[in-house]
């Protein structure tokens, strides 16, 4: 996808007071991007995300991974604990996936549409069933949203896929406050995949919040609900506004 996915939850949490950055990882959203497959690990968009918080000036603060930024959120949390006031990881895939997702759920109609993530898109019927979890941008960023996502190179939806190596047991040794946040009918990542993650999490630390009937873009299906959580989950668990 790209950071204008994160549009309308960061007006949201700006006007509680909460300063937030979107990080377009390298290739999305037109930023700059190499031919070399192997540059798009997850682990390389860790690299690239910590260089920017350093050259933004920002010390300590709650990371907030979305689908495959999870990927990138555990590699950060692996290598730079001690910058992390909280963790939050929404719709992501469990990260000792091996090999393709399993099959997405199938619809009221039973068939599974392709195309509701990441790849182009080839048909009017997928572009629709991808908007409808989209409605919470405006037309206009949704539009965009969607050209970002048509126009990443070949190259990043190969080089990111699992395997991700070292980040396996992530989930176990967190010691500072983790969300897990989903939404119930996300057929693009399968629910069980962030909920097994959750479960490994100590019980100490660990937090959860389901979306009923929402999919795999609650930032942009609902992303009002959204921040809200997320306000909720750092001025209890944080205690402050970062």
């Amino acid at each position: 996808s790209s950071a204008r996915i994160w549009e309308t939850v960061q007006e949201a949490l700006a006007a509680e007071g909460f300063r937030s950055y979107a990080v377009g990882t390298r290739g999305a959203g037109g930023t700059d991007h190499t031919p070399d497959a192997a540059d798009y690990a997850p682990s390389n968009y860790a690299v690239d995300l910590m260089a920017v918080v350093d050259a933004l000036g920002v010390g300590r603060f709650v990371l907030v991974g979305h689908s495959l930024g999870t990927l990138t959120a555990g590699y950060i949390a692996r290598d730079h604990r001690e910058r992390l006031l909280g963790l939050v990881q929404v719709a992501g895939p469990h990260p000792d996936r091996t090999g393709p997702r399993q099959a997405a759920a199938a619809t009221p109609s039973g068939t599974t549409p392709v195309g509701a993530g990441y790849r182009p898109t080839s048909s009017e019927d997928e572009y629709a069933h991808w908007e409808s979890q989209h409605l919470g941008l405006s037309e206009e960023t949704r539009a965009q949203l969607r050209r970002d996502i048509d126009n990443n190179p070949e190259q990043r939806r190969t080089g990111q896929a699992a395997p991700w190596p070292g980040i396996e047991g992530v989930s176990a040794s967190l010691d500072i406050p983790t969300l897990v946040l989903l939404g119930d009918a996300d057929d693009v990542v399968p629910p069980s995949e962030p909920l097994r993650y959750f479960l490994e999490i100590p019980v100490a630390v660990r937090h959860l919040a389901v979306f009923h009937g929402v999919g795999h873009y609650p930032n942009a299906q609902v992303p009002k609900a959204t921040a809200k959580t997320l306000r909720r989950f750092i001025r209890a668990q944080v205690g402050e506004s970062v």
